[in-house]
């Protein structure tokens, strides 16, 4: 996290996050009170219902986790159940903070393989059980003070596409792409996050965006893999030496040995 804030500017206008997650770097920001106004959205429907349900109804949804914690443990109970009701319950927009679905995307996240999100091409989630001794699903204070967040008066969520999401920055503006990122190799990329994967043509696109941010003036920062792809997307901005090369944590294989740090870019516009 640090090194990405070193790359911030010193000041801006309104803040773009449109590949969410599990926004770390918003939420940063919000606890540094760097944020006049932000525009936080994915086109995740499952994720952004869950962000909804944080925001408008957080005693609900702690009242249902706390019910699926005493599920934590059992395998027989996400298999038959949880992962089917979860794919059973068809969500429209993605805004309806409903409170069921929410509850199972976390106690899913929680208790699945590797805590991953992937869907096939039916948009089912389809992780197979985690195996863990005792997941804690969920911290009751967190998600309330997570949601006094989300109800600050300056803060927009949609779901939508990234690049509808940024048609209204402006000179000034800091977006920042945390896309999914492109594999390092044939066999690193394993999860669809939703049924549409992103492939080198959505790479080639959201450069495009990057580009059209950039000639608006907008302070543009993107994250993605050191991938000889990447370099020559962003190769004007590597040659003008507005990037750096950081190292993260990843789990790139399902072995232990195989989960270790990776390069990764942090790519500027300015």
């Amino acid at each position: 996290m640090e090194p990405l804030l070193q790359c911030l500017p010193k000041s801006f206008k309104a803040y773009y996050e449109p590949f969410l997650g599990g926004g770390a770097l918003f939420f940063k920001l919000a606890s540094m009170g760097a944020l006049s106004r932000a525009i936080i959205s994915d086109s995740n429907r499952d994720l952004i219902n869950c962000y909804v349900t944080v925001r408008d109804r957080p005693e609900e949804l702690i009242e249902q986790l706390e019910s699926l914690q005493q599920r934590a443990n059992d395998r027989l109970f996400y298999e038959s159940f949880a992962r089917r009701r979860f794919n059973e319950i068809k969500l429209k927009t993605g805004l309806e903070g409903d409170v069921e679905k929410a509850s199972l995307l976390i106690y899913l996240n929680k208790t699945c393989y590797n805590g991953l999100y992937r869907v096939n091409s039916r948009s089912e989630f389809n992780v197979p059980w985690g195996r863990y001794r005792s997941p804690r699903l969920f911290d009751p204070e967190n998600l309330r003070e997570v949601s006094k967040v989300l109800n600050t008066p300056c803060i927009e969520i949609k779901c939508c596409d990234y690049a509808e999401a940024v048609e209204g920055a402006v000179s000034g503006d800091l977006v920042y792409f945390d896309p999914p990122y492109q594999p390092l190799s044939r066999t690193s990329s394993f999860t669809s996050y939703t049924s549409g994967s992103f492939g080198e043509v959505d790479q080639r696109r959201l450069a495009s965006v990057f580009g059209e941010l950039s000639m608006r003036s907008c302070f543009v920062v993107l994250s993605n893999s050191y991938n000889p792809l990447i370099e020559e997307l962003y190769a004007r901005s590597i040659r003008e030496g507005k990037f750096r090369k950081v190292f993260a944590p990843r789990q790139i294989s399902c072995k232990g040995k195989g989960r270790s740090s990776v390069a990764e870019y942090i790519i500027m516009s300015y």
